[in-house]
């Protein structure tokens, strides 16, 4: 049934900067780029794809016709511009070189002349439901793309399209590649309630977010793993509330657990900082609001690094997500070992009750009271507060990347 089908959806989030380092690049065991429909190859994203009726190793079945529509004027990008139609339940089977975790990456865009955008699109494996009933009549968009993070156990892998509703259904590329052993673990923390995650690689993850904070947008071919990481300023809840900060990307000492695999240079080479050190306000933070789903759970991922400390143990804040703690008194430095090494933490989350948003904080209210500071050193509430903000000041807090991913 479909309901019963597994998905966690991934947000990431990171915050600080990786650089440069002798890292030889990962090449996927299996790396089908599809161009659906398409009598040629097509060049997308410095790759290139090549027609899905001429790969020897992916076998394409139909209960019914399959027919091709092309355009050449009005695609947003060229791997848009021709799409495979099926009328029936159609079937991609792809050999599977190398078990484990692979992207499956789907692109859709409706080729005018072909009543595309009446659509309805059900996509599923044998274990999970990708995509259910989608239509563009609903869609506040062009185009649409889903990338997927799915545990491939056995020898091949059956991506299946339904059309619904008797209508039709259409794709226009597919993307199944390897994904190294490590990017992904087992376990994670969840939140609540607190305590261990187990079992992770029993779920397919849906990329909803994977946010470049502070940067620019980091497109496919510079990442090392073909991922997108989208700029983060519109999720910020205050946008004044954050101020880049940058360094070299050879500054950064790569860790024993952290490769380019993990993120690529371009996204952590940058950073920022409590944007308004002079707010006369104790819990000031930093926070990204992002609309997700309330039906399911969310993996989380937080890098770090500190590139902005002179002396080791001088940056210290909390993370929160949601409501929850996740992780209390955070010393970066002393998490990663040193200054500039990244390090990075996996968290399991479900959105707040009836909420349908998903909150990212780093702040200091639980590393200082007003309260305590005024009873500990005697000061009237006016020191008491000057003396808070000038202990806020000496905190920076580096930005974060939300991929999901």
């Amino acid at each position: 049934m479909l309901s019963t089908m597994n998905i966690v959806m991934w947000v990431g989030v990171v915050l600080g900067l990786l650089g440069q380092g002798s890292y030889s690049l990962y090449t996927p065991a299996d790396n089908y780029l599809l161009v659906c429909g398409s009598s040629q190859n097509v060049t997308f994203n410095d790759q290139t794809y090549v027609p899905d009726s001429v790969k020897s190793s992916v076998s394409l079945k139909s209960q019914g016709n399959s027919f091709v529509a092309t355009s050449n004027s009005t695609a947003p990008f060229p791997i848009y511009q021709s799409a495979r139609i099926f009328t029936r339940k159609t079937s991609y089977k792809f050999v599977i070189e190398k078990e484990g975790r692979h992207w499956v990456r789907l692109y859709f865009y409706p080729v005018p002349g072909h009543n595309l955008t009446s659509a309805s699109i059900t996509v599923v494996t044998e274990n999970f439901v990708l995509l259910h009933n989608f239509s563009f009549k609903t869609f506040n968009g062009t185009y649409l793309f889903k990338e997927y993070a799915i545990n491939v156990t056995s020898d091949n892998l059956v991506l299946n399209f339904i059309p619904s509703n008797n209508s039709i259904a259409f794709v226009n590329a597919i993307e199944v590649v390897s994904v190294p052993d490590s990017l992904i673990p087992d376990q994670a923390v969840v939140l609540s309630p607190p305590g261990p995650f187990t079992g992770l690689s029993g779920f397919a993850l849906e990329t909803v977010y994977r946010l470049n904070m502070g940067g620019p947008l980091v497109t496919a071919q510079n990442d090392t793993l073909g991922r997108t990481w989208e700029n983060d300023v519109k999720y910020l809840h205050v946008n004044s509330s954050a101020t880049n900060v940058s360094v070299k990307p050879s500054n950064i000492k790569y860790g024993p657990t952290v490769t380019p695999e993990i993120a690529p240079y371009w996204v952590y080479s940058t950073a920022e900082t409590m944007g308004d050190a002079n707010v006369v306000d104790v819990n000031f933070n930093i926070t990204w609001v992002l609309p997700v789903d309330p039906n399911f759970m969310y993996f989380v991922r937080v890098h770090f690094c500190d590139i902005v400390s002179k002396s080791m143990n001088s940056l210290v804040f909390d993370l929160y997500i949601n409501t929850d703690m996740a992780f209390g008194s955070l010393d970066l430095s002393k998490q990663a070992g040193n200054l500039d090494v990244p390090f990075y933490k996996d968290f399991v989350s479900n959105t707040s009750a009836g909420s349908d948003t998903l909150s990212v904080s780093v702040d200091i209210r639980e590393l200082i009271s007003l309260d305590d500071v005024m009873e500990e050193l005697g000061l009237g509430p006016n020191g008491g507060l000057i003396y808070c903000m000038e202990f806020k000041q000496e905190l920076v807090v580096p930005r974060a990347w939300t991929g999901l991913q």
